[in-house]
């Protein structure tokens, strides 16, 4: 065999290899573990009392699936396939992907890359060739010999990673994965609240749509009511005329809250990646007064640092915080040498049969360091560009963190703030019933003028409607409270990992 190395220069090789190696393993920045807890939590919830939340925490399967506590077959139903067919959620499905494949160029860095290549050459000699040019003109059609080579070679480069930049790339482009994964579960947990939050808005249109056309009735007969007593001289044509414009009054509330209705539809199709009208026979409700699912008295929250380690964004925010300071690990390494391996196999022969025998193969094997000396500045400002960068992490960090946990005292505000209203307008809408049938019955009886009746009829109506929009809003604030929670995302983030979606 053919070669152009000793002995010695491969040992020496060899040892170089080896210890660049155990350098490679030794070297480098280190990125510590950053801990979910950047500063002092509180220990408890400045919103937090026992009549609202003395409900035992729920277990991780339970927060999963939060909106089954409202107990609600055709929402449960709702938010599955909302989950199934979300366009949203499949984005950020692929940028999963996106985030898995460049982790895999990164970790494709750390080995060496090898090639090769098979290569033919043809020559001819032409007659005689002399060195002087006035002897160099050739006939046409003159005949010469010809001759084939035939040469292949197998190359390999191999840059060790001897301070750790490679490695702490790919510790970058790992936490970037898991950065997406999280934000996959976060997408999904706003996409289950807001499904939440657009069915109850449907419903409480169509229950306002069931209270308004109880006081369209109740209009109607004070209208026929002063009509029937105008005929007969007991009341005057203002009194109709006022009994009509409050009849006109209540007639137009409809048109506005129907569109509240389709806009709620429409949102939920949007949601549910579906055509607009997809899901009406779904929602619709043919025999069946319209209901809005009501929360339990008590709701489930824990203490602020479960929430912190439970919310997906928070934990994207820590993923790309350590991502930051990989990437700032690789740019320090800039400043050290780098070692690179080239070897070489290489074949010639003029038969192509020939071209693999041991005789026809020479090899080579060459090491060399490189380190930087002057780049004008480049590597500092380099540096200086991905401290920035982490700063900027590490305060978007502390903003998320500050943010989720003023999401939950608001949220658990809110909750307590329509569970108290709800109680007071509850009770004035019963004293509002008694006092508009009993000016019904004076009315009719002629001991009060029109006028105590509508005013009872309005007070009756606006107290109705105060009550199912804080019904509402309950329900809201219920569905903002899990939200910040960070509830709503194993349900289906399990599935994908057991197909191997989601592993990181």
């Amino acid at each position: 065999m053919k070669t152009y190395l000793e002995k010695e220069s491969w040992a020496r090789i060899f040892f170089v290899l080896l210890t660049a190696i155990y350098i490679a393993g030794c070297s480098g920045l280190s990125n510590p573990r950053l801990s979910s807890d950047p500063f002092e939590l509180p220990n408890a919830w400045m919103e937090a009392r026992e009549d609202v939340t003395s409900a035992p925490m729920l277990s991780a399967d339970e927060l999963a699936v939060w909106w089954r506590q409202l107990g609600d077959p055709v929402l449960d139903e709702l938010v599955e396939r909302t989950i199934a067919g979300s366009v949203d959620l499949e984005s950020a499905a692929a940028r999963v992907k996106e985030a898995r494949a460049r982790r895999g160029q990164a970790k494709s860095e750390l080995g060496p890359s090898i090639s090769t290549s098979i290569s033919t050459a043809q020559s001819e000699a032409l007659g005689d060739q002399n060195s002087s040019s006035e002897n160099f003109s050739i006939a046409l059609g003159e005949q010469g010999s010809s001759s084939d080579n035939f040469s292949a070679s197998l190359d390999m480069g191999w840059e060790i990673d001897l301070f750790g930049a490679k490695r702490l790339s790919l510790e970058a482009s790992q936490a970037d994965l898991k950065a997406e994964i999280e934000n996959f579960r976060s997408a999904q947990v706003s996409l289950v609240a807001e499904t939440v939050v657009a069915y109850a808005d449907l419903r409480v249109a169509e229950v306002r749509l069931r209270v308004l056309d109880k006081s369209l009735l109740s209009r109607e007969e004070t209208y026929q009511l002063t009509d029937w007593r105008e005929q007969a001289g007991l009341a005057s044509r203002l009194e109709a005329n006022q009994a009509l414009s409050s009849l006109g009054q209540a007639r137009a509330e409809r048109p506005a809250i129907e569109q509240i209705a389709t806009e709620a539809r429409l949102r939920l199709n949007l949601l549910a990646g579906e055509m607009p009208g997809a899901l009406d026979e779904l929602l619709f409700r043919p025999d069946s007064e319209p209901a809005m699912p009501a929360p339990p008295n008590a709701v489930s929250i824990g203490i602020p640092a479960e929430t912190l380690r439970q919310r997906p964004d928070v934990k994207s925010a820590e993923r790309q915080l350590e991502a930051a300071w990989s990437r700032l690990g690789v740019a320090e390494a800039d400043r050290y040498p780098t070692l690179q391996l080239t070897g070489s196999l290489d074949a010639k022969s003029a038969n192509f049969g020939d071209l693999f025998d041991i005789d026809s193969i020479s090899a080579n094997l060459l090491s060399g360091l490189t380190a930087p000396i002057f780049e004008s500045g480049r590597i500092r400002e380099n540096i200086a560009v991905r401290e920035a960068q982490w700063e900027q992490a590490a305060l978007t960090y502390r903003s998320i963190v500050l943010e989720a946990l003023s999401e939950v005292e608001r949220a658990l505000s809110s909750f307590r703030s329509s569970q108290e209203r709800i109680v007071a307008l509850e009770e004035a809408a019963r004293a509002a019933v008694e006092a508009a049938e009993l000016a019904d019955q004076r009315y009719a009886a002629g001991l009060v003028d029109l006028l105590s009746v509508l005013d009872t009829q309005r007070t009756l109506f606006n107290i109705e409607e105060q009550l199912v929009a804080t019904r509402g809003e309950l329900l809201n604030s219920f569905s903002n409270l899990y939200r910040a929670l960070g509830g709503g995302w194993d349900h289906v983030s399990q599935e994908h990992a057991t197909t191997g979606g989601f592993d990181a």
